[in-house]
């Protein structure tokens, strides 16, 4: 195993220039990890084809496209409306930045140039890893529910969820220990299954129209009217869109680097053909009353192909989603783990993040990521029953509560990158015209875009009404929601508070190097 340490403060400059061809000449300068490159510890396995794959786990998701089909006709609108303020925005803004100053973790590296110190660790760290970091439980989550369409019986109880969620944890984790070609090989042979099933989806609306059967879905003139009865939707459509330029935090891993670029430009049109395709076969085929219904892929398979083939079609649809969801809960970890792995590097947090394994995984990273989930599936699954024994949704309120206060987290990192974007684009407007992807304007306006974009993200999070009126009126939903958010908010503040700042860390650096 290894332990990343940091290069002496005057050569950091100098490794860091032979990666990075446009590096800062003014403003508060490099990270001790912008020298993690020239390390060579890290191993430059990752091809435009896998980070394509990390693209697309990170953001299409087919259990989103209920959600929004609940709207009818509008749902295509939102979907348009958050590809051309959200996802291409984030696409273009970080694809620059990228193209401008690439590395591990990038994103951290990035507001560290635009904004300095304590915002770098808040927004640049802490608002970008902790969403992320806490989104295990979702895709852990999200194999029970591919079990459960196998046999609706399975897995009722709340303590047989739980223990199979922590299951598929550590079974990620295992995963993650795997060579990275060997994992990557588990990807190319399950991710196209996944897709092909989401592409089937819509050729499945064809055929439903094709042999004479009405539209089941709400397209009436009167669906495509935009307004505040379907406007929560647009916001479930931003959040949905989140993570794409995450894949770019494993910068120094790339064989190439054009590869990150590469695979932000097809990932953004795969991810665009995707949800309007499978919303498209799903308001053919599925009547309003039942996208609620876990199993609507099986419910459209068999409405259009028969009983017979449908349920087949069905059952090998699970058994793809359950290996989509075992592989993304361990792409996830990976992803998220190289905050921890710089934050280290950079003395913010404990060594102990930094120790890689003979592959080049930061084992002691993934290990905490998997732990907090943990701690987060037994609070949900076994804690939260036992003091609500007969309100059956009060863990899913507490699930909502914290995937919604972390949404918002993340929304605000979202703000942070694209005004980071348009700092950087002015501070190094030479440097930007140099290796431009479109004119300076267009990447200002879509900053602009997507920080109008995430701000009625954020807002709808508080004021779109409950998800479980049951369980929470609207009042109490927007409280709980806010005391999520500001106690991360907190957190990560005083986090940040207590971090030594680049110029702290330099002298430190430079006075261990003296004395030994």
């Amino acid at each position: 195993m290894h332990s990343l340490t940091t290069a002496p403060p005057e050569a950091l400059a100098e490794q860091a220039t032979a990666e990075m061809p446009t590096l800062p000449e003014e403003g508060q300068g490099l990270l001790p990890s912008a020298s993690l490159a020239s390390k060579h510890l890290l191993p430059r396995t990752l091809r435009t084809r896998d980070l394509l794959i990390f693209c697309l786990i990170a953001v299409l998701l087919v259990t989103n496209i209920p959600l929004v089909a609940g709207a009818g006709g509008a749902s295509i609108i939102y979907w348009i409306i958050g590809f051309l303020t959200f996802l291409l925005p984030s696409a273009l803004v970080a694809g620059q930045l990228f193209r401008l100053f690439p590395g591990e973790a990038c994103i951290y590296q990035w507001f560290h140039l635009a904004f300095g110190n304590f915002w770098d660790s808040f927004l640049g760290f802490f608002c970008n890893w902790w969403p992320g970091a806490i989104g295990l439980t979702v895709e852990a989550g999200a194999v029970v529910s591919s079990l459960q369409l196998l046999n609706a019986s399975w897995f009722q109880l709340p303590w047989q969820q739980g223990l199979v969620e922590l299951v598929v944890l550590f079974v990620a984790q295992l995963l993650c220990w795997l060579p990275h070609r060997l994992f990557q090989q588990m990807l190319y042979v399950i991710f196209p299954c996944y897709l092909g099933m989401m592409l089937l989806l819509g050729g499945s609306g064809l055929v439903w129209l094709a042999t004479g059967h009405p539209i089941q879905g709400n397209l009436s003139t009167q669906s495509w009217h935009i307004g505040s009865e379907n406007y929560p939707v647009f916001a479930t459509v931003i959040v949905a869109l989140l993570g794409v330029a995450i894949p770019l935090n494993m910068g120094v891993e790339m064989k190439h680097r054009h590869a990150g670029n590469r695979a932000l430009l097809y990932g953004t049109c795969i991810i665009m053909i995707g949800y309007l395709v499978a919303t498209f076969g799903i308001l053919v085929v599925v009547p309003p009353q039942d996208l609620g219904n876990p199993a609507f892929m099986t419910e459209i398979f068999e409405r259009v192909f028969g009983s017979g083939p449908g349920h087949l079609l069905g059952v090998f649809n699970a058994l793809v989603l359950i290996g989509y969801f075992l592989c993304a809960t361990a792409v996830y970890n990976q992803l998220f783990s190289r905050f921890l792995l710089v934050a280290s590097l950079d003395r913010r947090l404990p060594s102990w993040f930094s120790r890689l394994s003979p592959q080049g995984v930061p084992y002691h990273a993934l290990w905490f990521q998997t732990g907090i989930n943990t701690l987060f599936i037994a609070c949900l699954f076994f804690l939260a029953p036992a003091f609500a024994p007969t309100n059956q949704q009060f863990s899913l309120a507490i699930f909502l509560v914290v995937m919604n206060g972390a949404s918002v987290v993340w929304n605000a990192a979202m703000i942070g990158l694209f005004v980071a974007g348009m700092i950087l684009f002015l501070r190094y407007r030479r440097e930007l015209h140099a290796c431009a992807l479109v004119a300076p304007w267009v990447l200002h306006l879509a900053a602009i875009a997507g920080i109008g974009a995430s701000l009625v993200a954020i807002w709808s999070a508080f004021f779109a009404g409950s998800p479980v009126p049951t369980t929470l009126n609207s009042q109490e939903w927007g409280f709980w929601v806010l005391l999520i958010v500001l106690t991360s908010m907190a957190l990560g503040a005083l986090y940040s508070y207590m971090m030594p700042e680049s110029e702290d860390l330099a002298s430190l650096l430079s006075t261990q190097r003296s004395s030994s």
